[in-house]
């Protein structure tokens, strides 16, 4: 079969672009050529074009924090694609004789925009379209009654993607495809799916369109799937049994991305050194790799309590940054969600590693049962130490019960972070300057010889005194934006001499 992956541009205000390496799309490609299918991926964000969008109207309230600002206190700045265009992809699938169209949908927020994908698809090619990834394992009944595509998968891809082909070529019946989610007579029939992880039979993905973070060669990598944690704001646990690669095949890979002239790694597991003699022997192996020029991040988070006593032997492994997931700042809270909660093992990591690599903490404000003053208070705490503090606005996840009770949008473009939807009008307010305020923390304490740090500390100065925020124009003027009722004065006081 000829067969074409097909990884979408990303519609939003922001992106991480050094992040969107489609590894899944990757492994599946390697798994169908071994099959002895052509495949070819169309990855889209792989061109880095930025394109400027109107705001939709279900984001329109979103205009007063996301405008023109270009003070370091800023957010974002206007919706926009990362990537290439539909009718650029549509072209490219129209051009080429597909037999096979799979579209990537990992996330549920953008799941409206692959539909619409798999709609302009449908329009210019008789091929067979199939949308699989995380996303699809909670789509509601009428999302796949009423959708373009013509099947719909789940579980490992590495699995079921070349039993789907062998189906679609005449070769085996839909119900042998684990994880294949079709209609029939106007029912849905859910196969079930496989738990296997993606490097299942040993595979290697071909590398191509490599990104670059911080003036280097960029690839992802997994050394396991699943996470022991059993956060209840989380699906991970649920959808992916915890499953570690062997250490001769982490070794083989890092050898190819080696070989490839991959100069950082990122390793994007979701449960990074959870086991404690596996990960000792893992860091042993990226030590080698680090004495010829080999770096690593880990920027989808490490939880502190994996590190704690090993946080030393990271920069001499070759990690140049420390992301670790705090999540929330109060240890009740912390143990009502099942989230492992280490703010001293932090402060020990802090002072292990710190002097040697970044350490960034990363927090979710709103997260139900916490306080935005609670987190005020840990993003300060945590400057005082010298210590980076990312936001990561909470976003739904349908099918997870905690905000399935919540209540889950039908437009499920609002479950994005960057919406900021779970939030009452003051909440939203507050949850946003909060961002600022962490934004803005960070810069005063790494920008201090910015020749217009003075000017930018006044007028953050003023936002904080009169609860409202000051934004600063392309021109160089400093007006009015929005209002907020957060109580940061007291708070601040101490380290920004309010």
């Amino acid at each position: 079969m000829k067969i074409l992956l097909v990884s979408p541009p990303i519609f939003d205000f922001y992106s991480s672009p050094h992040r969107t390496e489609p590894l899944g799309l990757l492994y599946i490609k390697k798994a169908l050529e071994i099959k002895g299918h052509t495949v070819e991926i169309y990855d889209a964000t792989a061109s880095g074009k930025v394109k400027k969008l109107k705001t939709p109207d279900e984001f329109k309230y979103l205009e007063k924090y996301y405008c023109e600002d270009t003070a370091p206190f800023s957010l974002f700045s206007g919706y926009k694609r990362f990537g290439d265009s539909f009718n650029k992809i549509c072209s490219y699938c129209h051009k080429n004789s597909f037999d096979i169209i799979g579209l990537s949908s990992l996330f549920s927020a953008y799941y409206p925009d692959v539909e619409e994908l798999a709609s302009q698809i449908r329009k210019v090619t008789k091929a067979t379209v199939v949308i699989g990834g995380t996303a699809v394992n909670s789509l509601k009944e009428h999302h796949i009654l009423e959708s373009n595509a013509d099947y719909f998968l789940s579980g490992c891809g590495t699995v079921s993607m070349p039993l789907f082909a062998d189906t679609i070529s005449g070769k085996t019946q839909l119900s042998q495809v684990p994880g294949l989610i079709y209609k029939n007579d106007g029912k849905i029939i859910r196969n079930s799916f496989s738990q296997s992880p993606p490097w299942f039979g040993d595979i290697i993905p071909d590398r191509s369109n490599l990104r670059i973070f911080r003036n280097r060669v960029t690839a992802q990598i997994i050394f396991s799937t699943g996470c022991r944690n059993n956060c209840t704001f989380c699906s991970i646990h649920k959808e992916n049994s915890f499953s570690q690669r062997t250490l001769a095949h982490i070794t083989e890979e890092l050898q190819y991305l080696k070989n490839s002239g991959v100069q950082l790694v990122d390793i994007e597991d979701d449960d990074l050194f959870s086991d404690r003699e596996h990960a000792i022997e893992i860091i042993n192996v990226l030590k080698d790799f680090h004495k010829s020029g080999m770096k690593f991040t880990a920027m989808n988070g490490i939880t502190a309590k994996n590190i704690v006593n090993i946080g030393h032997l990271l920069p001499e492994a070759g990690f140049i940054k420390l992301d670790l997931s705090l999540v929330c700042a109060s240890e009740t809270a912390a143990s009502n969600i099942g989230r492992p909660h280490y703010l001293d093992d932090i402060e020990k990591i802090n002072r292990s590693a710190g002097e040697k690599c970044e350490v960034e903490v990363f927090l979710i404000p709103g997260l139900p049962g916490t306080t935005l003053n609670e987190t005020l208070s840990t993003i300060v705490h945590l400057n005082r130490l010298n210590i980076k503090c990312g936001l990561s606005p909470l976003y739904l996840v349908p099918g997870v019960t905690m905000f399935e009770k919540t209540g889950i949008p039908e437009n499920l473009r609002l479950c994005r972070g960057s919406a900021l939807y779970p939030f009452s009008d003051t909440e939203r307010d507050n949850v946003a300057s909060l961002l600022k305020i962490s934004r803005f923390l960070n810069y005063f304490s790494t920008s201090k010889n910015d020749p217009l740090f003075d000017e930018n500390l006044k007028y953050f100065k003023k936002s904080i005194k009169r609860n409202q925020w000051f934004r600063k124009s392309k021109d160089g003027m400093w007006r009015d934006s929005f209002q907020f009722s957060l109580d940061c004065s007291s708070v601040l006081e101490e380290t920004l001499s309010l």
